[in-house]
């Protein structure tokens, strides 16, 4: 299922939803303003979909989104797909930024083996739980997260979870790592140091009196992985998983 780096998840999205018939499950922005931005999701997908239906729990937004003009229903997904079962099928639903944020994730994959057309995909975008500046973070016990984010998925976790709703993971990949290059990484890297953070880096410490050269972890980790996977997987910030429903098979309904 991998592919390579995308450049841009929103671009990614809308390339899938061209001319197609889209739920977008969690569609209110964070708040009303942002609605506004050229950045906003749903927009962007109602500007390229044939029908693009949007989801959510958050009943004052969802307002906000139909006195906009948006095709928009405030709804538990958790409880089936209520009226939305009258809207099925979609060709596409997305859930964007979304699975990080749900008491239960298994609730996605429900709704797509129910909503989905033969063929039809789910795509899911969450925070890469092994990108290297998380990783870090966590090594350090710093916690920056949203705080309403309550687990991270991860590749093989949505390939069973979809298995075990009849769909399948056909495409997994990530967005293009964005880290700073040539001097401005540098600087960067210049300034961890200065904090004591020694990732990917080489420094010196003391061996009984003399200065010794000491090798990082996270520099071996680097060049075992170079060594064996010279297209190097897991760097982005964001996670893409696609998920379809097999198509119907010859002589069924």
């Amino acid at each position: 299922a991998w592919r390579p780096p995308i450049s841009d998840r929103i671009e990614f999205l809308e390339a899938r939803c061209t001319g197609q018939k889209v739920l977008d499950i969690g569609c209110v922005a964070h708040d009303v303003a942002r609605m506004s931005s050229p950045d906003w999701l749903h927009a962007r997908l109602v500007a390229v979909a044939a029908r693009c239906v949007g989801v959510d729990v958050l009943t004052d937004g969802v307002e906000a989104m139909r006195r906009l003009g948006f095709e928009a229903l405030a709804h538990d997904l958790g409880a089936g797909l209520g009226p939305l079962a009258e809207l099925a099928p979609f060709d596409v639903i997305v859930a964007g930024e979304l699975i990080e944020h749900v008491e239960s994730i298994d609730m996605l994959f429900a709704v797509a083996a129910a909503a989905l057309a033969p063929g039809g995909q789910l795509i899911i975008t969450s925070p890469n739980p092994y990108a290297p500046h998380r990783v870090r973070a966590a090594q350090l016990g710093i916690v920056w997260e949203n705080v309403d984010h309550i687990l991270y998925a991860f590749p093989s976790g949505v390939a069973e979870l979809a298995e075990r709703h009849g769909l399948v993971l056909t495409e997994a990949t990530v967005t293009e790592d964005k880290r700073p290059t040539g001097a401005t990484r540098q600087m960067k890297n210049a300034v961890r140091r200065l904090r004591g953070a020694q990732w990917m880096t080489v420094g010196f410490s003391s061996v009984g009196g003399r200065r010794a050269r000491r090798v990082s972890w996270g520099r071996v980790a680097r060049v075992w992985h170079g060594m064996w996977w010279p297209k190097r997987r897991f760097l982005g910030e964001t996670f893409v998983y696609v998920v379809s429903r097999p198509p119907r098979s010859e002589g069924t309904a």
